[in-house]
Order: C-alpha cells, then sequence, then structure tokens
C-alpha cells in the first residue's frame, strides 16, 4: 500500500510540474507572437502616413493648378491631361488623378485621354465631400471602373472664394502598393495584415483582397469596444470574414480616420508549443512506466526478503528441536558436535578456541594456515605464547621484527584482555583483523579475518582522496568558470562551481548547487544555441558555443561555453562539465569597430548625395532670386517664387547639414585656448536657451590648447544643451565640465542633463542620421549626426551614456594641440 501511495505521490508531482510548465510556456509563446503583431501595426501604421501625406500634398498641388487654369469647368485639354498625368506619376504604384464637377462627372482622369464618360455621385465618397462637407476623406476600397484595379481613394473638395462646392480632385491608390509590403512576414503563420476605416470598412486587407471587397467588419471587437477603451492594444478574436482565429494587435493610425490591424493563425503560432506539449507527455508516460517496473522489483524484493524469513526463522525453530533432542540422546549429542567441528572448519575465518591455561583446544584449518611454519605443526595444547614466539622468532609478523620479545609481552596482553578488536600485517604482507572474546570459562575464542582486500581498497581510497583535493584545488584555481551539473536533460541540476564561475556570474556555490543551470538564462539568451547545447548533451557530444547569459544581479554578460560529457570507464555517462569564459569585452570592441565602420559608411554616402542635390538647388534658388524682383510680376507668382526661395533656402541648410556630419567640406580649425572658447560659447547659448535652463559650468583647465573651430564648437554645444533642455522638459541643470585626462594628452568635455535619459535601443542608433526620436515636424534627426562629423573632424571621439529617468551624458575627447600659436575668433550664431 505504502509503495502504491508513493508512485501516486509522485506521478502527481510530476504531472503537475509539467502543467506548470506547459502553461508558462504557452503564455510565453503568446506574448511573443503579440510583441510582433504590435510592431507590426507600428510598421502599418509608419507606412500609411507617408502614403497618404504624400498623396494629400499631390491634391493639394491638383487644387492650386485647377484654380491656375481657370477653375473645374476649364480642365479637360490634352495639355491639362498631361500635366496632371506627371504629378499623378508621383502617386504610388502610379496611381491615377481624377477631377470631377459638381455634378459627379469625370472632367479628366490620368489613366486614359480623352477621360472616359464617367459619374460618381451615388458614391459614399464623393457624396461625403459634397453633402457632409468633409475637407478630406479617404474612401473604402473598390474596383475601377475603367482601369479594372482594387485601389482605394483619398478625396478633397474643390471650393471657390466664398466656401461653394464647384467639384472633387481625387487620388485613386492601387492597393498592390500596401500587398507587397504585407507579402513580407512569415507566410506559415497565414497573417492577417490591413488597414480599415474606423467604421469597419476595409482599405487594405491581406490576405483575401479580392476575396473581402467592400467587405464590413464592424462587428469585430476592435471597432465595437476596443478602440473605445485604448487607441493601440492587443487581443485575440475570431475573424468574422476567415473564421480563423488569431493574436492580433490594433493601432488609430495618427491624424487620419484610419485603424491597422497586425495578427497571426493562433493555431499556427501554437504549433511548436504542442510539439513540445507532445514531447512533454511522452517523456511523462515514460517517467511512469520507469516507476511501475521500479516498483514491482520493489515489491518483489519484498517477498523475496519475506520468504527467506519465515525461511531463517522455520530453521531457527528446527535447530531448537534438535538441541531438545541432543540433549535427550547422547549419540545426537556426539552428532551435533561433530557438526559443529565441521561447520567451524568450513569458516573462511581462522578460528581457535584456548582452554583458562591459554592451551589450544581446537582451531580450524584457515588458522593453521595464517600461523603455521615449515616443519612446525599447530597441535592441540600447545600454549599460545608458544605459537606467537615461534612465528615472530621466524619473522611471521612484521610488526615483531627486532623486538620480539617486547612484542610478544603486548600481544599476550591483548589476548588475555580480549574484549577489543585489532588489526595484525603477516610477513607476505596480508592483514589480519582479530577479534578475541572469554568463555564462560575462562577461557578464549578468537576469529582472524583476512582483511588484506579491505586495505588494499582503503590505501586506494585515500589515493583517490588525495587525487581528489588536487584536482579540486586545480579547478578552484583555473581563471574559467567550471560547472558540473547532473545527466538530466530537461532541466539539468548543478552539482559543483568554482570560484572563477561565482566572479563570473554573481552566484554563490551554496546558492546555485542544486539549482538547475538555466537560471543563467534569460530574455536575451539564444533559444537555438541553448537548443544546440541541450541536443549535444542528448547525443554525448562535446560542443562550444557562444550565448548571452545573466548574472545574479540581472545584467547579460557574454560568454563562450565549452559542454562536454563526463564518462565512467563503461563509456556511460556520470554528469556533464561546462567550461566558460567571459567574451563580453571582445563583443563591446566588436561592436565599437562595426559602429565606427557604419557610421564612416553613412558619412560617405550621404555626402555625395548632398553634393548632388547642392548643385540641383543652385539654379532653384538663382532664378528665384532674379525673378522675385522682377517689376512687373503679378503678386500670386511673386508669393510663389518666395515659397519656392524659402524651401530652397531650407534644402539649402538641410544638405549643409548632411555635408558637417560627413565631413566632406573643410573644416577649418585652429588651436584655440578650449577653456576659454567653451566659456564664450556657453554665454552665447545662455541667451538662446530657455530661461528656466541652468547652465552649470565646471572648466577645470584653462590653459590646454586644442585644434578646433569657434563657430563649430558653438554649434556643438547648442545641438547638445537644446537637446538636453528639451530631454529636462526645458527646466532644470546642465553641467558642463573641462579637464584634462591623467597623462595630458587628451582633454575632456562632458554636458550632462537631469532628464528623461534613454534606452539602450535608441543609445545605439543616436547618431544616425535622420533618427530622431522627436515628434514629426519638430527635428530632423541631423543634429546629433552633425556634432558626431564635427568632433571627428577634430580628431577626436564623442561617446554618450544614458538609462531611462537617469538623465543623459555626453563625452567628447579631444587630442591636446601642439602648436603655440592660439586664435580667439568671435563667437558666430551656429547653422543648423
Amino acid at each position: 500500500m505504502l509503495l502504491v501511495l508513493v508512485l501516486a505521490a509522485t506521478l502527481g508531482v510530476i504531472g503537475t510540474g509539467t502543467a506548470r510548465f506547459l502553461r508558462i510556456d504557452r503564455e510565453e509563446t503568446i506574448k511573443h507572437y503579440e510583441r510582433i503583431t504590435s510592431d507590426t501595426t507600428r510598421l502599418l501604421e509608419e507606412h500609411a502616413q507617408r502614403t497618404i501625406h504624400s498623396a494629400d500634398l499631390i491634391l493639394l498641388q491638383a487644387l492650386r493648378m485647377i484654380r491656375e487654369r481657370g477653375g473645374v469647368g476649364a480642365i479637360g485639354s490634352r495639355l491639362d491631361w498631361a500635366d496632371f498625368g506627371e504629378l499623378a506619376q508621383h502617386l504610388p504604384e502610379q496611381g491615377v488623378l481624377w477631377i470631377y464637377d459638381a455634378d459627379g462627372r469625370a472632367r479628366l482622369g490620368t489613366s486614359a485621354f480623352p477621360t472616359p464618360p464617367l459619374t460618381v455621385a451615388e458614391r459614399d465618397y464623393f457624396q461625403a465631400v459634397k453633402t457632409r462637407g468633409e475637407p478630406f476623406h479617404i474612401g473604402p476600397t473598390i474596383r475601377g471602373k475603367t482601369t479594372g484595379k482594387v485601389f482605394f481613394t483619398v478625396n478633397r473638395p474643390i471650393l471657390d472664394e466664398q466656401g461653394r462646392f464647384l467639384g472633387m480632385v481625387q487620388a485613386a491608390i492601387d492597393t498592390a502598393y500596401f500587398t507587397k509590403l504585407y507579402d513580407l512576414p512569415d507566410s506559415n503563420l497565414d497573417p492577417l495584415t490591413g488597414i480599415y476605416r474606423l467604421e469597419g470598412g476595409i482599405v487594405v486587407r491581406r490576405p483575401g483582397m479580392e476575396t473581402h471587397l467592400g467587405a464590413d467588419v464592424s462587428r469585430g471587437p476592435v471597432f465595437r469596444s476596443l478602440l473605445a477603451r485604448a487607441p493601440a492594444g492587443n487581443y485575440e478574436s475570431v475573424s468574422p470574414l476567415d473564421g480563423t482565429v488569431r493574436i492580433a494587435a490594433y493601432r488609430r493610425i495618427a491624424g487620419l480616420p484610419l485603424v491597422a490591424i497586425a495578427g497571426v493563425s493562433k493555431t499556427a503560432a501554437l504549433a511548436e508549443w504542442r510539439a513540445r506539449t507532445v514531447r512533454a507527455i511522452w517523456l511523462n508516460l515514460g517517467a511512469l512506466g520507469v516507476l511501475i517496473v521500479l516498483g514491482v522489483l520493489t515489491w518483489s524484493a519484498l517477498r523475496r526478503q519475506e520468504r527467506s524469513r519465515s525461511l531463517a526463522e522455520a530453521a531457527l525453530r528446527t535447530a531448537q528441536d534438535s538441541e531438545q533432542r541432543a540433549c535427550l540422546a547422547g549419540r545426537q549429542a556426539e552428532q551435533a558436535q561433530q557438526q559443529l567441528y565441521e561447520a567451524i572448519e568450513c569458516l573462511p575465518d581462522g578460528f581457535a578456541l584456548f582452554d583458562a591455561e591459554d592451551r589450544l583446544v581446537l582451531c580450524n584449518s584457515r588458522y593453521r594456515d595464517f600461523y603455521a611454519l615449515p616443519g612446525h605443526d599447530i597441535d592441540g595444547g600447545i600454549r599460545f605464547e608458544d605459537i606467537l614466539r615461534r612465528g615472530a622468532e621466524r619473522g611471521l609478523y612484521v610488526d615483531a621484527i627486532g623486538r620480539v620479545d617486547a612484542w610478544v609481552a603486548e600481544r599476550v596482553a591483548q589476548h588475555r584482555a580480549a574484549g577489543q578488536a585489532h588489526e595484525q600485517r603477516l610477513w607476505d604482507g596480508r592483514w589480519l583483523r582479530i577479534d578475541e572474546r572469554v568463555t564462560a570459562d575462562g577461557g578464549r575464542v578468537g576469529v582472524r579475518v583476512d582483511i588484506s582486500e579491505a586495505k588494499r581498497r582503503e590505501a586506494e581510497l585515500a589515493d583517490l582522496v588525495r587525487r581528489n583535493a588536487l584536482l579540486a584545488a586545480a579547478l578552484e584555481a583555473t581563471p574559467n568558470g567550471i560547472a558540473i551539473t547532473d545527466t538530466a536533460t530537461d532541466a539539468p541540476l548543478v552539482l559543483y562551481v568554482n570560484r572563477a564561475f561565482e566572479a563570473m556570474t554573481g552566484y554563490m556555490a551554496a546558492e546555485i548547487v542544486g539549482r538547475t543551470i538555466r537560471v543563467l538564462y534569460g530574455n536575451e539568451t539564444d533559444a537555438e544555441v541553448a537548443a544546440s547545447l541541450h541536443d549535444a548533451k542528448l547525443r554525448g557530444e562535446t560542443v562550444t558555443a557562444e550565448m548571452i547569459n545573466y548574472r545574479k544581479d540581472g545584467v547579460p554578460f557574454w560568454n563562450m561555453v565549452r559542454l562536454a560529457p563526463v564518462l565512467d570507464p563503461g563509456g556511460s555517462t556520470l554528469a556533464h562539465v561546462a567550461v566558460l569564459w567571459d567574451t563580453t569585452e571582445a563583443h563591446r570592441h566588436e561592436a565599437e569597430e562595426l559602429q565606427r565602420q557604419k557610421m564612416e559608411a553613412l558619412g560617405q554616402l550621404a555626402g555625395g548625395i548632398a553634393h548632388e542635390i547642392n548643385n540641383l538647388l543652385q539654379p532653384v534658388i538663382t532664378l528665384s532670386n532674379l525673378n522675385i524682383g522682377a517689376p512687373d510680376l503679378p503678386a500670386p507668382v511673386r508669393e510663389d517664387f518666395a515659397d519656392i526661395l524659402s524651401a530652397g533656402r531650407q534644402c539649402r541648410d538641410v544638405v549643409g547639414a548632411v555635408l558637417a556630419f560627413a565631413r566632406k567640406e573643410g573644416t577649418a580649425t585652429q588651436p584655440l585656448v578650449l577653456g576659454d572658447a567653451v566659456c564664450r560659447a556657453l554665454s552665447f547659448a545662455r541667451g538662446v536657451l530657455p530661461p528656466a535652463v541652468v547652465i552649470d559650468s565646471r572648466i577645470g583647465d584653462r590653459e590646454a590648447v586644442a585644434m578646433i573651430g569657434a563657430t563649430e564648437l558653438t554649434q556643438v554645444l547648442m545641438n547638445l544643451l537644446t537637446n538636453a533642455a528639451d530631454a529636462m522638459d526645458r527646466s532644470g541643470t546642465v553641467t558642463v565640465t573641462l579637464d584634462r585626462l591623467p597623462g595630458g594628452g587628451s582633454l575632456r568635455l562632458t554636458i550632462g542633463d537631469e532628464g528623461c535619459g534613454m534606452d539602450e535601443r535608441v543609445r545605439q542608433r543616436l547618431f544616425e542620421p535622420f533618427f530622431t526620436t522627436k515628434p514629426q515636424g519638430k527635428g530632423t534627426g541631423l543634429g546629433l549626426a552633425v556634432v558626431h562629423g564635427i568632433v571627428r573632424g577634430w580628431r577626436g571621439t564623442i561617446s554618450v551614456t544614458s538609462a531611462l529617468g537617469r538623465g543623459t551624458s555626453f563625452e567628447i575627447m579631444l587630442p591636446v594641440a601642439e602648436s603655440p600659436t592660439i586664435g580667439y575668433p568671435a563667437i558666430e550664431s551656429p547653422s543648423a
């Protein structure tokens, strides 16, 4: 019964543990795909915003051209078709531009000339801008009457100066422009990507764009309730169109009446988890089978033990009956005595009985083998002391050599005292354990047991202990981390770690021994590498791999792992030993080198493109300047030229920033006292920054000279100080520190703020051109790229340290100049 209870309890523990593991594994799998779908909706949002914004700019340009050509009624010539067709070329996927009059009749369509007769007066998008007065409208997906393509529309009304409706201009965007992007995700997961109107109408959907054309999904959970709660989130539901259960995410597209939805099939996403579940069930079934076999074997052993005990009890009863019968009959007593002699003779150990006068009464042949000498038999009646002395004089006892009399006296005293066992070594290397007892009549009975094999094993054990101590000391002294785990493959338990492992991971031996080695795993641990280690253990192979593990304090670190099995002489695996060495520093150097190469390549590319754009801007700016001063130029045209000139100059400033980042243009530097130059630049900055921003300057070295440009230094500091002010919400203290590093060869300029800080992902991309975390329209993403280019032009370096909620610190390292000539140029306001 107890055995059954133990088996049931063990099975319960295994089942409960497996169920909990599978539940957690399933939850982590679903969270993984929720993150993927959320990231996809952000991509869809950015793509839709860029596309529709570009289409709206083209519509605004078309409205301007219609007003310049006399209104809707004047549109329709081949020249108009050619001009508007050139404008439509800028629409995605070669979209079509349509112009309709107030009655919904097509005046011009860029897809063909002459424009086919087409009326859209009853269309929802026409009624939206005409009847409902919407200034901007995105229509549902429809199939074109002339082209047959599936598209959605972006529409704007044509109004006169009094706001009366004159017609509509429309951009028809082919949905293929979106579905080509949406085809990129892994089709094995049956992905869903789409853009929907707020009332549930489909704009773009992949898959099923053709099948579900014109369908309405307003009864889905996103449009019924989720959008009212939050602009973005994750959910799980059955698709009202194809019935597929999906893990999905939604996001309200900022600035547009649209919603982005992305999802993956829940069945496909959980396929791998189900495979792991099946494997776990089979492993549990195997464990159950092993437990049942062990239980049956244990039950059989107990049954055999019970039968043996019964037989022993029966034999004892038989012996007692025999003894009683022996007392009643003399012949039976003699027979029993003879049996006793025979039994003593059959003993594997030496046996001897001495009387009260220490004369030998009887002994077996094994006793004689131990002590008999050639030509000297051990006969009954010989005294115990005589046996000892004769053997000692002939060298039979190693301990008696050179001290026969003393040794004999000591041994006789032991014999007479009796009651304690002791050991004795013979001349041939054998060891005996002697156990003697006093009989009731004052005699002595003793047993000699050959313990030579036990002594040999004891010596081997002592040598093994010594070697193990040496091995343990060597393991503790090695600079590489070493961990030994048991043979479990699912969750191997740690049996031993050395001091280097403790220093590397932060786990003390007492904390990690008995726990699974997988406590070192974390979110960034490569699952494929971990699986390769697991597979190598199953195959009994030695494997080397590199992976990210986590210290006890949660800090990740790169390390190389060499895993090997520990085999017994028969080839069976006893344990696994892992040797670890930290490669974090090597990865950091590699990442820095890659970043340097990346920034250099970006600078070369950006510089080349910027020069080409600069060449193209020259005639635009020059001709605009010439024509804007013409006396007979109409006011609207003069305003147009002013807009062109302003846009050209802004573009030239952006090109200048790109060139500054690339450092393709010449950089004028001269030896300046860096402390004085920084103070003058900060004086200028204090007048530009918000009043609530305080600059705490700590200039420690006012004599060191550096090869820099004063204007560029002001530009660098203004960029960094402006970013610091924005990070602190335009209120707080910025600390600017200048000091000379030990050795005197380098100067360090540090700008630190108390702002919101940034995460590691943003920090790694901080100096990339056009990368910005500011809202759209608040920055070009070139400020820090330009700073990087300027500092590099000074033969210096710039680095940044930051953490969310802990502020940001920029550190600029500059070489000390050797030129004695020191310049003091005036401070200029930096350009963009």
